[in-house]
């Protein structure tokens, strides 16, 4: 494949294509399920004969561009680990300088998601929906932006212009723009809530 989006790929060596499996492998732990799967990743638990997980990303094309530091999956892409799933049109790892080299989930910079984003998480009983995932890997954030990003916990939804998931803190904000306000539809037990 002459000049080709995955020359940078298949031109490395064996040792540099684990690099870039991992790499691969690493841009899920910072999403939703991040702070338990990152913590197993980074500590090489596995290695100590801890069970391991595994991930199974699907797409129609992979690009890299190993100078630029960044993978990109193309067409209809889908991962899967444990009971995240997390679907797009298109998924863009950005890595940080020493890039496949370095190991652990600090190798990731930031992860965007674009397209019929759809993130299930928690058991299925959490969902998020936007245009636009960007996930900041240092900030353990993931920011939902788009037409109409949205966030179901059961049958409780917020949304907004712009959600932020701070999953350090267990916090989400939502932020509305102009006239588009905030929203939120939430669900309580009959003889509880606003009307007792």
């Amino acid at each position: 494949m002459k000049g080709g989006a995955c020359d940078g790929l298949l031109g490395m060596t064996m040792p540099d294509r684990t690099k870039w499996a991992l790499l691969i492998v690493l841009l899920f732990l910072g999403y939703p399920a991040a702070p338990v799967l990152a913590e197993t990743e980074a500590t090489g638990s596995e290695r100590h004969g801890e069970a391991e997980t595994a991930i199974r990303i699907t797409s129609d094309r992979l690009e890299s561009d190993h100078k630029m530091q960044w993978v990109e999956f193309v067409g209809n892409v889908r991962a899967t680990q444990e009971d995240v799933v997390i679907t797009a049109d298109r998924m863009k790892v950005f890595y940080k300088s020493g890039g496949p080299a370095s190991t652990g989930a600090s190798a990731i910079e930031k992860i965007v998601s674009r397209g019929n984003v759809k993130i299930v998480f928690d058991n299925k009983t959490k969902t998020a929906e936007a245009d636009k995932a960007v996930y900041l890997a240092d900030q353990k954030v993931v920011e939902l932006s788009g037409e109409e990003p949205r966030v179901w916990s059961g049958k409780n939804m917020v949304r907004g212009k712009k959600i932020t998931l701070f999953q350090a803190e267990d916090r989400t904000l939502v932020e509305g723009a102009g006239k588009d306000q905030v929203e939120a539809t939430l669900y309580v037990k009959e003889g509880e809530g606003l009307t007792k």
